[in-house]
């Protein structure tokens, strides 16, 4: 069954030019998910709000794995699983990488192990380089939760350039910056037939899949310096390389298929500035990495 919200919320004209939202079906999960690094990048005032809040989580994230403070581990992630609310993501707990707080737990501890060797390991968009299996349905829904507040607020705002009154009240945990910490809130909100809560996502904050993860950490930052460390100066003025980056990764020992995460963790360790060049670099790699509204039309509607 097809119930997008776009009518619900009364839209007379059809597809994503027409709306600043994503036109769930809220009958049903779609497999879209919330990218930090398309949060972090882009200036309007919702995502630079939720960027202050998402780095103000991570902060105290990486904070705790380095202290070893098993106690804080346990509380930031206690409200960090899965929520269904924004119909985004697989759904029904079928992520594969923990719905509770011992979940993530057992999923992270892999960062006991060399967060201290890494200081410029600090962001979100950071856990996909490290934590095999870890990727977009996970860490989408952390962000959920951390931007709980954020996304309800947005779609209160949205309900009302409509005139669509919220229906019902929630209360929720949230991350909230003015004290580090997990709060929680009483907001209006709007159920489906009066049960199913609905969070709306701004349509730019969304992807299929991560544009940068950890082959792209390998082949675009890592291995181009590498690369780049091999230039020369031919007879002719002209720039060479002595090696290429595919020689570069077929020469990269494979023993099993996490050997990306094992190369890029060993040599961030041995020089941590790669994290920082990863950062730095995510601006101009992720320009126009949106969904665009007609891939969301595709997307969306395929089923309809």
């Amino acid at each position: 069954m097809v119930e997008h919200i776009s009518k619900i919320l009364r839209y007379t004209k059809f597809g994503h030019s027409q709306f600043d939202f994503i036109d769930i079906n809220v009958l049903d999960d779609q497999k879209l998910f919330i990218d930090p690094c398309l949060i972090s990048t882009q200036q309007d005032a919702w995502c630079t709000t939720a960027t202050v809040v998402m780095d103000d989580f991570f902060d105290k994230f990486y904070e705790a794995y380095r202290n070893n403070d098993n106690e804080k581990k346990n509380y930031l992630l206690s409200h960090a699983s899965e929520l269904n609310y924004t119909r985004l993501g697989y759904g029904n707990g079928d992520n594969g990488h923990g719905n509770t707080a011992e979940g993530l737990i057992s999923t992270f501890i892999t960062l006991e192990n060399f967060v201290d060797n890494i200081p410029y390991l600090t962001k979100a968009m950071d856990l996909p380089l490290y934590v095999p299996g870890f990727s977009e349905d996970g860490l989408s829904d952390m962000l959920t939760n951390i931007l709980h507040e954020q996304l309800n607020n947005y779609t209160l705002e949205q309900l009302a350039l409509t005139n669509v009154v919220p229906n019902s009240e929630d209360t929720f945990y949230t991350w909230d910056v003015t004290t580090s910490s997990w709060i929680t809130v009483t907001r209006p909100c709007y159920r489906y037939l009066g049960t199913d809560k609905v969070l709306l996502t701004p349509k730019r904050i969304v992807r299929k899949k991560y544009f940068f993860g950890v082959n792209q950490f390998l082949m675009r930052i890592i291995l181009e310096r590498v690369k780049n460390e091999t230039a020369y100066t031919n007879e002719k003025g002209k720039t060479r390389f002595r090696t290429t980056k595919k020689a570069l990764k077929n020469a990269i020992p494979k023993e099993n298929n996490n050997w990306r995460y094992t190369y890029t963790k060993g040599i961030s360790e041995d020089d941590p500035t790669y994290v920082r060049d990863y950062h730095n670099a995510i601006p101009n790699f992720y320009i126009n990495k949106g969904m665009t509204d007609s891939e969301l039309d595709d997307f969306i509607y395929k089923y309809d």
